[in-house]
């Protein structure tokens, strides 16, 4: 409940002593007021209105101007300064008030305040403070539960300690076997260039050669022939030592060399899928690192890039340089025109079985290991993507020269 004084301070009236209340700013301060109140005259009639209580009475100032006080209270206006009646608005309803009047000589302001938000507000405090209780106790419970948590965690240190060690035991396992289901996925593109036929190609082509005379147009077909049956073999034997297993020991490299030797395998089944290869190699530092896992990262990339395209598209390969913070890095970056990556899984994509794909066509296991060998390089993996595709960044700190 508001007091008079307050009440005063609020509509700025009654500043001085016995002035009269219209030459305070009476009217001007009931025009802006949000408090429900009224000038009322020697006549009790009312003289002006504020917003707040045209908008308690449904009633306009114009409307409200000139009415009897005893039209909208249940009583007249008694001697006391405040009491309690029931105010009648436009609508025909009865609201309960809590009624306080100020003089100034022969007029008066009125000013009203509801019960009914006074009650609600009694109401809501008292269910406030029931949540409030209600809550301490929560947190109680929740405190005792946190502290049988740690203990229960002080308890299983010893066992998370052995997951660890059979984490990194079964680590070889895991690429190996990523290994073998990209192996397994793009011999598909290439089993018309495998087997015996090849062997059979590459014999009766070098035989030819050497029973036709040099010069000649056929001379020149056959050569063709015995080129691409060669090409045909190198393909063959880099698969075979991609799928070999071998201790991870790094040497120095040229990571061009890695992104063409890796694509000799993958061109074949990107060119199958109207899919455009843009390689932008760069001037790059020699890294220490593994060919084989490295090779199985750009496959591992590619083949995400792929089945993102599948109406076809283009993937750019770029090598290059760059320096942080003084140290130089060989930085590779593959992007794609594909789909995208979702927002909401953005942040996991490298978590172990985190896929895009759908049910049944991916492990997601691919980006865990890829992540896992570019960390064995010492290196970085981060993620891009927008409307226009996916780019994997990938950064090797160069090697060490002594």
């Amino acid at each position: 409940m508001y007091s008079s004084r307050e009440i005063m301070r609020s509509i700025g009236i009654f500043r001085t002593e016995g002035r009269r209340a219209k030459d305070s700013g009476l009217f001007d301060a009931l025009l802006l007021s949000l408090l429900p109140a009224a000038a009322i005259g020697a006549d009790r009639t009312i003289t002006e209105a504020s917003a707040g209580l045209c908008s308690l009475t449904c009633y306009s100032g114009r409307e409200l101007r000139g009415m009897s006080l005893e039209k909208l209270l249940d009583r007249g206006i008694p001697a006391a300064h405040a009491f309690e009646a029931r105010l009648f608005t436009k609508d025909a309803r009865a609201v309960r008030v809590r009624a306080t009047m100020l003089r100034s000589g022969a007029a008066a302001v009125i000013v009203l305040q509801s019960l009914e938000n006074e009650e609600r507000l009694s109401s809501e405090l008292k269910s406030s403070n029931g949540r409030l209780e209600e809550r301490e106790r929560y947190l109680a419970d929740f405190r005792e539960g946190v502290f049988r948590m740690l203990t229960d965690l002080d308890r299983s240190e010893s066992e998370l300690k052995g997951a660890l060690v059979k984490l990194g035991e079964t680590q070889m396992q895991l690429i190996q076997s990523s290994k073998m289901t990209a192996l397994g996925e793009l011999a598909a593109s290439l089993a018309h260039e495998v087997s015996q036929p090849l062997t059979v190609v590459m014999g009766l082509s070098q035989g030819a050669l050497r029973t036709i005379e040099e010069g000649t147009q056929e001379h020149r077909k056959m050569h063709l022939i015995s080129e691409a049956a060669k090409k045909m073999e190198a393909v063959v034997k880099h698969l075979r030592v991609f799928a070999r297993v071998e201790p991870p020991e790094l040497k120095a490299i040229d990571l061009n060399q890695v992104v063409r030797d890796a694509f000799l395998i993958l061109g074949e089944m990107l060119h199958s899928n109207s899919i455009e290869i843009i390689m932008e190699p760069g001037q790059v530092p020699r890294v220490l690192g593994n060919p084989n896992r490295l090779e199985q990262v750009i496959i591992n990339l590619v083949t995400n890039a792929r089945d993102a395209m599948p109406e076809g598209g283009a993937l750019t390969v770029r090598t290059g340089t760059i320096e942080i913070k003084g140290s130089r890095f060989a930085e590779l970056t593959i992007r794609d025109t594909g789909t995208g990556i979702p927002e909401g899984i953005l942040d996991r994509i490298f978590d172990p079985f985190v896929t895009t794909k759908e049910a049944g066509k991916g492990t997601g296991l691919g980006l865990s290991i890829t992540s896992g060998i570019i960390k064995e390089h010492r290196g970085e993996i981060r993620v891009s993507t927008d409307e226009g595709g996916t780019a994997f960044h990938i950064i090797i700190p160069a090697e060490e020269r002594g």
